[in-house]
């Protein structure tokens, strides 16, 4: 039995939690807060992922440090690297591993997206994650802490409200109105089950020798109109959808930051969209989960979440 600390209590550090717990692993999660976790046998310690040595501490006696922090897109630029440099020489120091969740932002060319793939950001957001996981694999080339990074594609998912599957987009459909896309729906689009994500992450942390840049577990990737209508029929009503104008997110920002950040990022839906898991696959022997479970578990969530609200 390892010890492992879960840095983040979003969508994802919860989740990779739960699976460290039920393989019989020691658990911490490192928060902003002490608030409760709601996980039995997970331990929660408040901290500040941008300070190393407090890091460190809370890493004292972890095996492995998972970095599934992610603050709001608009505090990119004052912390998103902080954050990475905190969380990468905190674990060198307390001599764990790390394991850290990525996007896909550092990618222009988002046709066949793999390991080999070459950086070439489009956006803010996405140059700073070059940075970021450039600080990260000089670690681990330099000796300081063994880095092992795992990508994943947009999520979907139970208790996924920020995804484009999240809370607005039930909140649209139980109430009978056109869901909100942010391109040509006919596209291939991946789509990254929370799950699968969770359980890619836990593979790299509990094999010692993973390292470097690792592709998630991922469907084949299929257009965003064949998940809105895989979600139809799960839910059992027809969903409609409509497409977003940038100039809209660009105007909409002026009185929600969230919108004016989205706007650099809405062409990652205007061209194909798609990440492959081969080399994943073929080293731990797993792929993601069917779509019928995903699309199923989400849906009858959704229907706990939103159905009721819709009929009140």
């Amino acid at each position: 039995m390892e010890t492992h600390l879960v840095l983040g209590a979003g969508q994802i550090g919860p989740l990779v939690a739960k699976r460290l717990i039920a393989q019989g692993h020691r658990v911490r999660i490192g928060r902003k807060t002490a608030a409760p976790s709601g996980i039995p046998g997970v331990e929660t310690i408040a901290l500040d992922v941008r300070d190393a040595d407090a890091v460190a501490r809370a890493a004292k006696g972890a095996s492995v440090v998972y970095n599934c922090v992610n603050p709001q897109y608009w505090e990119w630029p004052e912390l998103l690297l902080p954050m990475t440099r905190g969380i990468t020489e905190g674990a060198g120091k307390a001599g764990a591993r790390l394991v850290a969740l990525d996007c896909l932002y550092m990618y222009g060319d988002t046709s066949h997206m793999n390991e080999g793939s070459p950086n070439n950001p489009v956006s803010k957001k996405g140059a700073l994650r070059v940075q970021s996981a450039e600080l990260m694999l000089e670690a681990n080339a330099s000796g300081k802490t063994q880095v092992a990074i795992g990508r994943a594609a947009d999520f979907y998912g139970p208790r996924a409200p920020q995804s484009m599957f999240g809370d607005r987009f039930f909140e649209r459909v139980f109430a009978n109105k056109s869901v909100e896309v942010f391109g040509p729906v006919e596209l291939l689009h991946s789509y990254s089950y929370t799950e699968d994500v969770a359980a890619g992450l836990v593979a790299l942390g509990t094999h010692a020798d993973a390292r470097g840049i690792w592709m998630l577990p991922v469907q084949p990737a299929e257009s965003t109109k064949d998940l809105v209508d895989r979600f139809a029929r799960a839910l059992g009503r027809p969903i409609k959808t409509i497409q977003i104008p940038t100039f809209v997110f660009r105007a909409m920002g002026v009185f929600q930051p969230v919108m004016r950040e989205l706007a650099e990022m809405t062409y990652q839906w205007k061209q194909p969209y798609v990440l492959d898991d081969t080399k994943f696959r073929n080293a731990f022997g797993f792929g993601a989960t069917s779509w019928d479970e995903a699309i199923g578990a989400t849906a009858n969530w959704a229907k706990q979440n939103w159905e009721a609200r819709a009929a009140a």
